[in-house]
């Protein structure tokens, strides 16, 4: 792997212009999420549907091109298994972040071998609620431009940890998605993302792709080891044997997280009239966020109580909690932790337990803040069997507390809508 990203450097030093070289690979990322110094910038694919594919499509070429530099059409990317027992420890090889000797370090990189995770940011109970997600939406992501449970957590803490394990500063490569891809970790921890993509689809006969012709005839553009522009459809990485030619090899221990299978869904009651969605909070003019908690309250409505109260782990009905237009100033970070029915929860409160729903990861756009800022983001979280215990709690009152996690404060955040709907 040193001896393909040293000639991926070189090629960046002797030809500067190759679209193939080092730099000019990094800053296909920053197209498509952080944007150009003069403002302007590709089809945003974080936050939405298109995030797995996208990087599914970037990590195909990119090693495409650093098979084609050192002459091995066997060479593979690897990736880093941080969601395996004992696996959470920076990769040695990745090595000091200041030695230069190295092609794969990253000078504006703070993990050095050794340093581990913090168990804050990939933990069981945080996998646990990422790879049971039940459906596309909540885990992938949707069309609407709502970010899946693997993108918020453990997708972006990785990103924060490996840029500053002190979680504090959005200003080092991989904290920031502008210049995330030009650290070299950046392909060996995407593609432990777009590993586990495969591996929820096997869990489960109802984990299923969308099939939208939306999503399916969706295309971009990339240059190809051989420096041709080449269009490539989501259609075309689904299938990683026969289309892209890899498949993933098992990790060698086992996995942090537990698959928890379902039982079947009971029928829905035919003459049954769906609640409304209960809105929780709606601020257009935007609700600040800062050092502490945002508790959300609101009463619920008969119609909602009642249909919660008959929910269960069988239920014809999932419901969803919406979190939208959660606004970041572009040059910083936010991590919130989310809770359901836990108003006096605070940084110090873990992300697990029955009232833990999610986590919200928003990474820097930019160092700087520049001209290119955050559009509002959006998240989506299963709270079916939270609304189940709410509904037979006294009151019944549901409240959503929003959290800065340890290293985040949120300052100048802001979000504008919370709601529960079925999904």
């Amino acid at each position: 792997m040193k001896s393909a990203y040293a000639a991926l450097r070189k090629l960046a030093k002797d030809n500067p212009d190759d679209p193939r070289g080092w730099l000019r690979q990094g800053f296909v990322h920053c197209w498509y999420c952080g944007g150009g110094d003069d403002g302007k910038a590709g089809e945003e694919i974080h936050g939405s549907w298109l995030f797995f594919p996208w990087h599914r499509a970037y990590l195909y070429f990119h090693e495409r091109i650093l098979c084609k530099l050192i002459n091995d059409d066997t060479f593979a990317l690897p990736y880093w298994d941080w969601d395996s027992q004992g696996r959470q420890t920076f990769p040695a090889v990745y090595g000091d972040p200041g030695d230069p000797s190295n092609p794969l370090s990253d000078m504006l990189r703070s993990a050095q071998p050794g340093n581990t995770i913090d168990p804050s940011l990939v933990s069981a109970p945080i996998m646990n609620r990422t790879m049971n997600a039940s459906n596309a939406n909540t885990f992938m992501g949707t069309r609407g431009g709502a970010a899946g449970a693997m993108e918020n957590a453990p997708h972006g803490p990785v990103h924060i940890w490996t840029g500053d394990t002190t979680l504090q500063q959005a200003n080092n490569d991989m904290g920031v998605l502008a210049t995330a891809a030009q650290d070299p970790v950046f392909f060996a921890h995407h593609g432990n993302i777009d590993r586990l993509w495969s591996v929820w689809i096997d869990l489960s006969a109802t984990h299923r792709n969308p099939t939208s012709p939306n999503w399916t005839t969706h295309t971009w553009e990339f240059y190809d080891e051989n420096s041709v522009w080449t269009r490539i459809a989501i259609s075309d990485v689904l299938d990683t044997v026969d289309s892209l030619r890899f498949q993933y090899q098992p990790p060698s221990v086992n996995p942090i997280w537990q698959f928890r299978p379902r039982a079947p869904l009971m029928a829905a009651a035919t003459d049954a009239v769906p609640p409304p969605p209960v809105i929780v909070a709606n601020a257009p003019d935007g609700i600040a966020l800062g050092a502490g908690p945002s508790i959300q309250t609101v009463s619920l409505p008969p119609q909602s109580a009642s249909a919660f109260s008959a929910l269960g782990p069988d239920s014809a009905d999932e419901y969803v909690l919406h979190i939208e237009d959660i606004r970041v100033p572009a040059n910083r970070q936010a991590r919130l932790n989310v809770y359901v029915n836990l108003p006096n929860a605070t940084a110090a409160t873990p992300a697990s337990g029955p009232n833990y729903v999610g986590t919200i990861t928003v990474l820097a756009k930019r160092k700087d803040g520049g001209a290119h800022q955050h559009a509002g983001v959006n998240a989506i979280f299963e709270v079916t069997n939270v609304l189940s215990n709410v509904a037979r709690g006294s009151g019944p009152n549901l409240s959503v507390t929003l959290v800065p996690a340890t290293g985040s404060t949120a300052t100048g955040a802001t979000y504008k809508r919370i709601y529960i709907d079925r999904m």
